[in-house]
C-alpha cells in the first residue's frame, strides 16, 4: 500500500503538512498553509486541469467557493486520460454542459491532474455529496488508482453509473485479466495491471463491480448522442427529478421526429475516402494528408479552430462530401445545423437557427427605443440600416450557444461571398470558431464555389474531376450495372472524357444507363449526334455547364430519352427544372412546384432534334415497363417529378414535414437556359407562392423578383395582382421576419423597395386614367401601400428614428382618410399610432 499511497499523493509534493495527515478511502490529503486558487471550466466544475502548454483555459475561483460548489454537487463525473483522452474530455464536457442546462449541479474531475491538496479535498467532498457517481471507464482507467478508488467508493454507496468508452462491460472480468485470459489482456498485454501498482484485492473488487454494474452505458463514436441521452435519463431517475426526465424525453422525441440533414444518405457515394479522413482530422486539430490547402500569402494567419472551408467547382461533389461526413459523424454532435450560403439567403437561414437551438431572438415592434438618441430625420438613415445593434444581439445569442461546451456541427453550403448581401457584414461574425489555442467543441464546414479562400479559415481545394477507377464506379453505380464488353468500356471512357469527369455528370450518366436502360454505346452515339447549343452564358454561370459542351449534350439527350419513353414527359420534366430555378435554393414543396408550372412553354430545341439522335425506342420502352411500378407508388406526385427523381436531377428532402424536393443549381441553370420561358415562368411561380401564402425563403425569392431586389429574372405582376401579393406575402413576411428572427436588415430593404414599387404603380395607374375606370383597384393599391408604411413607421419608432416614424404615420393617415374614410376604425388606429410616436419623441 506504500507504493499506492506514494502514487496517489504524487501531486501533493512541495506542500508542508502543518497538521496531522489523515487518510480517507485511500486518498491522503495534506493541509497546506496557503492553498493556491482552484481552476474551473465553463461547463459544470472541473478539477485536474492540465499543466504547462497543454493546459486548457482556466477560470479562477477562490478555494472556499470551490468547496461550496463541491458540497452542493448532485452528480460527480470522474474520468482519466489514456489514448482517447481528447475524445473522453469532449464527451465529459458535453455531459456536464447538458446537466447544467437541466439544472443539475455537477463536478467533473481527472484527479490524476490535480495539482494541490485543496483540489483533492474538493474532489473528495464532491464525491461524498454526489447522489450519482458517473465514472468514465476506458482501458487506461483500469491502470488508474484514482479511477479504481472512485469505482469502489460509489459501489459502496450504491451510486455508481459506469460509462464504458473503448471497451465493453463484458471485458471487465478481473479473473480474465489477472490470469492472462480474455480480450482485454490480449489487446493490452497486461500493461494496465502492471501500471496500476496497487493492491490486488481492491483492484479485483472494482473491476468485478464494473462487470455487475446496472445500469451501465457503453459509448462509441457512432452512438455518442444516444448514449448521452440515456445517461441523462439515468441521472434524472437517480435524482428523482421528473423535469429532467421529461426534458430528455422531449429531446429524444424531437430528434427522431425532425431529421437534421437535408438529404438522406447517398448509398452510392463513391471515392473521396481520403478527403473524408482529412476533413475529420482538420476539424479535430490534426494535419490533413490528402486535401490540398489553398496557399496563404503574406505569412501564416491565426486560423479559427474547428472551422474548415472546402472550395471547388460546381458539380465537384463538395456538398456530397460534407453530407457523407455529417451522416457518419452526426452522433458526435448534439445537432447538425444546415444553412444555405447563397448571398441573399444566408442571413435569414442563420437567424432561423435560433428555432433549432431553442433560442428567442425575435423582437417586439410595439417597443419604443429608449435613451437620449436623437432622430436623424434622414431617409438615408432608413436605408443605411439603423438596427444593426438589434440584429447583432440576435446573432450574438446564436454564436454564444454555438461556442458552449455542447458540440454542434454547422454546415454553410455554397457560400457566395465573404460579406453579407444585405448590409456587408463580415461572414466571420457568424462563425462560432475560436482563434487557435482556444477550445472549439462545435465545428463549422463551409463549401464554396466562388471564393478561392476565406480569411482565417483553413481552406482546401477539392479536385473538380474524379480519377478513372472512381469515375467508372459512378457510371456503373458501384458496379451494379454489368458492362463487360470492350465496346462498353471504350464507350464509358469516351463519355467520361466528354463530360470532363465531373462527378455530377458521371452520376447522371449512371442514372441514365440504369433507369432508361440505354447501353453505353447508344448513349455515346446519341451525345455525338446531338447538336451542341450555345446559350447566352453569363460570367457567374457554373463552369460545369458554361465551359462543358458535353454536359449540355448529356442533359439534352437525357430529356429526349424521357420524351421517347412517353410523349411529352421530357418536355414536362425540363419545364419543371426551369420552374425550380425561380424558387429559393431551399426545399421546394412538391405541391407548390406543381402549381407553379403554368402557361405554355416555348418548344425546346432538343424536342426538334429527336430524329437526329436515332435513339433506341425498344430500350426506352424497357425502361417504361421496368419503372411502371415505382410510378404507381408515386401516383400522388407529377409524372415529370417522378422521372426527375429517378434520374437524380431532383432529390427528395428530409427536413420538411410536407414532401419536398431540391434541384442542383447546375440543373436549374440548364432548365432556365434551355426552356427560356423567362418572365412568364417567374410570374407563374410568384402566383403559386401568393396562393399558398408561403412565408419562408420562397416568399423572399418572390418578393425579390416582384420588387426587383437583385432578381435573376424580374416578375412584373399586373396591377390588379399587386395588392394581393403585398397583403398575402410581403407584409406578413416582413412582420414575421422581425417578430420571429429580428431580421431587420432584410425587412428594412424589403419594406422600402416594396413601398417604392407600389407607389410607382399607383402613379402609372392614375396617369393612364385607371382611377376613373376602376377606383376600387386604386383603393386596393393605396391600402396595400398603407400597410407597408405602417410597418415602416413601427420599425423607425423601434429604432429611435422618430421623425421618419412621424412622416410614415402621417402618410398612412392621409391614405386611409381617402380610401376608408375619417371615421373608419383603421383610420382611428393610425391616428392613435401617430400619437404614440409624438409622445415618444424626446424633448428638445
Amino acid at each position: 500500500m506504500a507504493a499506492r499511497d506514494k502514487r496517489i499523493n504524487g501531486g501533493l509534493q512541495g506542500f508542508a503538512a502543518s497538521s496531522s495527515s489523515k487518510k480517507e478511502k485511500g486518498i491522503r490529503i495534506l493541509d497546506a498553509p496557503a492553498p493556491p486558487e482552484i481552476p474551473t471550466r465553463r461547463a459544470g466544475f472541473s478539477f485536474g486541469v492540465g499543466d504547462g502548454e497543454e493546459a486548457e483555459e482556466e477560470v479562477v475561483v477562490a478555494p472556499s467557493s470551490a468547496l461550496a460548489r463541491a458540497r452542493g454537487c448532485d452528480v460527480y463525473v470522474g474520468y482519466g486520460g489514456g489514448a482517447a483522452a481528447a475524445e473522453v474530455e469532449r464527451f465529459v464536457a458535453w455531459l456536464c454542459a447538458e446537466m447544467e442546462v437541466l439544472g443539475v449541479r455537477c463536478v467533473a474531475a481527472d484527479r490524476r491532474r490535480c495539482r494541490d491538496a485543496p483540489s483533492h479535498a474538493a474532489a473528495r467532498t464532491a464525491m461524498d455529496a454526489a447522489v450519482a457517481g458517473v465514472v468514465v471507464v476506458t482501458p487506461a482507467s483500469l491502470g488508474n488508482p484514482y479511477c479504481v478508488d472512485e469505482i469502489r467508493a460509489f459501489v459502496e454507496k450504491g451510486r455508481l453509473v459506469p460509462v464504458f468508452v473503448g471497451l465493453g462491460k463484458g471485458d471487465c472480468r478481473a479473473e480474465h485479466v489477472v490470469e492472462k485470459r480474455g480480450d482485454l489482456w490480449r489487446r493490452f498485454g497486461g500493461h494496465l495491471w502492471k501500471v496500476y501498482d496497487g493492491g490486488e484485492r481492491d483492484w479485483r473488487e472494482a473491476v468485478g463491480a464494473l462487470c455487475r454494474a446496472d445500469p451501465a452505458v457503453e459509448v462509441d463514436a457512432a452512438s455518442q448522442r444516444h448514449r448521452l441521452i440515456d445517461l441523462l435519463e439515468i441521472v434524472g431517475s437517480r435524482l428523482g427529478r421528473r423535469a429532467v426526465a421529461d426534458a430528455v424525453r422531449s429531446w429524444r422525441a424531437a430528434a427522431a421526429a425532425h431529421p437534421e440533414l437535408p438529404f438522406a444518405r447517398n448509398e452510392r457515394f463513391v471515392g473521396r475516402e481520403s478527403e473524408l479522413l482529412d476533413l475529420e482530422a482538420v476539424l479535430f486539430g490534426k494535419r490533413p494528408m490528402h486535401l490540398v490547402e489553398v496557399e496563404v500569402f503574406g505569412g501564416e494567419p491565426a486560423f479559427m479552430d474547428g472551422v474548415v472551408c472546402i472550395s471547388g467547382a460546381s458539380g465537384a461533389g463538395k456538398t456530397e462530401l460534407v453530407l457523407e461526413y455529417a451522416h457518419r459523424h452526426a452522433m458526435e454532435y448534439k445537432k447538425v445545423l444546415w444553412v444555405r450560403g447563397e448571398a441573399r439567403y444566408l442571413r435569414m437561414g442563420y437567424l432561423k437557427l435560433a428555432d433549432r437551438l431553442g433560442l428567442a431572438v425575435g423582437d417586439d415592434l410595439s417597443l419604443i427605443a429608449t435613451g437620449d438618441r436623437r432622430s436623424s430625420g434622414s431617409k438615408k438613415a432608413e436605408k443605411e440600416w439603423i438596427f444593426r445593434g438589434l440584429e447583432s444581439d440576435a446573432i450574438a445569442k446564436i454564436r454564444k450557444e454555438l461556442t458552449r461546451e455542447i458540440p454542434y456541427l454547422l454546415v454553410i453550403d455554397n457560400l457566395e461571398s465573404e460579406t453579407d448581401w444585405w448590409d456587408s457584414r463580415d461572414v466571420q461574425d457568424l462563425l462560432p470558431g475560436a482563434v487557435a489555442g482556444a477550445a472549439a467543441r462545435s465545428h463549422v464546414i463551409i463549401t464554396t464555389t466562388r471564393l478561392r479562400r476565406l480569411q482565417r479559415v483553413r481552406t482546401f481545394s477539392l479536385a473538380p474531376s474524379m480519377e478513372s477507377p472512381e469515375a467508372m464506379l459512378l457510371m456503373t453505380r458501384n458496379g451494379a450495372l454489368a458492362f463487360h464488353g470492350e465496346e462498353d468500356t471504350i464507350a464509358l471512357r469516351a463519355i467520361q472524357q466528354k463530360v470532363g469527369s465531373i462527378p455530377l455528370a458521371l452520376a447522371l450518366v449512371g442514372a441514365v444507363l440504369s433507369e432508361l436502360a440505354v447501353s453505353p454505346a447508344e448513349l455515346r452515339q446519341a451525345m455525338n449526334d446531338a447538336p451542341y447549343r450555345a446559350p447566352t452564358w453569363e460570367e457567374n454561370d457554373a463552369p460545369a455547364l458554361r465551359d462543358n459542351p458535353g454536359m449540355v449534350q448529356l442533359l439534352d439527350v437525357c430529356f429526349a430519352l424521357l420524351d421517347e419513353e412517353k410523349d411529352g414527359l421530357g418536355e414536362a420534366a425540363v419545364r419543371m427544372v426551369e420552374t425550380s430555378s425561380f424558387f429559393a435554393p431551399s426545399p421546394i414543396p412538391v405541391a407548390l412546384l406543381a402549381a407553379a408550372m403554368g402557361g405554355e412553354p416555348k418548344r425546346p430545341l432538343w424536342k426538334q432534334m429527336k430524329l437526329a439522335l436515332r435513339l433506341s425506342c425498344s430500350s426506352s420502352r424497357r425502361a417504361l415497363d421496368k419503372d411502371s411500378s415505382s410510378r404507381r407508388r408515386a401516383a400522388a406526385e407529377p409524372e415529370a417529378l417522378v422521372a426527375l427523381l429517378r434520374l437524380g436531377i431532383a432529390r427528395r428532402c428530409t427536413t420538411q414535414p410536407a414532401p419536398c424536393v431540391s434541384v442542383h443549381r447546375v440543373f436549374r441553370l440548364f432548365g432556365r437556359k434551355a426552356v427560356g420561358s423567362g418572365e412568364a415562368a417567374a410570374r407563374s411561380t410568384v402566383r403559386a407562392i401568393t396562393a399558398a401564402e408561403v412565408h419562408d425563403e420562397h416568399a423572399w425569392a418572390a418578393c425579390m423578383s416582384v420588387f426587383k431586389i437583385a432578381p435573376a429574372v424580374a416578375a412584373n405582376l399586373p396591377t390588379k395582382e399587386l395588392p394581393q401579393f403585398v397583403t398575402c406575402v410581403a407584409a406578413p413576411l416582413a412582420a414575421r421576419g422581425v417578430a420571429a428572427h429580428s431580421a431587420y436588415a432584410a425587412v428594412t430593404d424589403l419594406l422600402v423597395e416594396s413601398s417604392n414599387v407600389v407607389r410607382g404603380e399607383e402613379s402609372r395607374y392614375v396617369a393612364s386614367g385607371g382611377l376613373e375606370e376602376n377606383p376600387a383597384l386604386y383603393h386596393e393599391l393605396a391600402h396595400s401601400r398603407a400597410q407597408l408604411l405602417k410597418l415602416r413607421a413601427k420599425l423607425m419608432l423601434r429604432g429611435g428614428e422618430f421623425t421618419l416614424a412621424e412622416d410614415h404615420s402621417l402618410a398612412v393617415i392621409h391614405i386611409l382618410e381617402v380610401v376608408a374614410g375619417d371615421d373608419d376604425p383603421e383610420t382611428e388606429e393610425a391616428r392613435a399610432a401617430l400619437d404614440r410616436v409624438l409622445q415618444a419623441q424626446p424633448e428638445e
